[in-house]
């Protein structure tokens, strides 16, 4: 897993850990009433434990926690991965509703992060295809339409790109 441990202001993302994976378990099951994350099925405390085992395993994977004030907020997931240069994959981004305004701080603070410390320039995301309106208003652009559907809607990459 990619160390991070980011804190500005009263935000706090840094890695998950193994004490974590209960508070990222409830987040996900209360997020999940509102918005499809998972599968209901699948939405249990082994699956959040092997997906945190699989980033652990994984020293180009990234998986944190978001805190304010020290309360959990919400949570990313993601990649780096080595095309031409290095670049960002994020899979996931969610945030208690309430604190939906600071996404894009959450954002812009790990973006840079990433740039700073490893030079990342190119950030992709996979989402939705009706959840583009965050993205743009970012800086994100459309790049493409998947090939599949997660079951409930079409998927697509969008990517920012900085500097050069």
């Amino acid at each position: 897993m990619i160390p991070v441990n980011i804190i500005k202001d009263d935000l706090t993302i840094r890695s998950i850990t193994k004490n974590d994976l209960d508070n990222i378990y409830r987040l996900i099951q209360d997020l999940n009433h509102y918005e499809q994350l998972v599968k209901q099925e699948e939405l249990n405390y082994e699956y959040i434990k092997s997906r945190y085992i699989e980033t652990l395993a994984n020293s180009m994977e990234y998986f944190c926690i978001i805190l304010k004030n020290d309360n959990i907020i919400g949570f990313l997931k993601g990649r780096l991965e080595i095309k031409n240069k290095l670049e960002s994959w994020l899979m996931a981004l969610y945030m208690k509703n309430e604190f939906n305004r600071y996404k894009g701080d959450v954002l812009g603070i790990f973006e840079e992060y990433l740039a700073n410390l490893y030079r990342v320039n190119t950030f992709n995301v996979v989402i939705n295809e009706d959840n583009s309106e965050f993205w743009i208003e970012n800086g994100y652009l459309f790049n493409r339409k998947m090939n599949y559907t997660d079951g409930y809607l079409n998927s697509h990459i969008y990517t920012k790109r900085r500097g050069g």
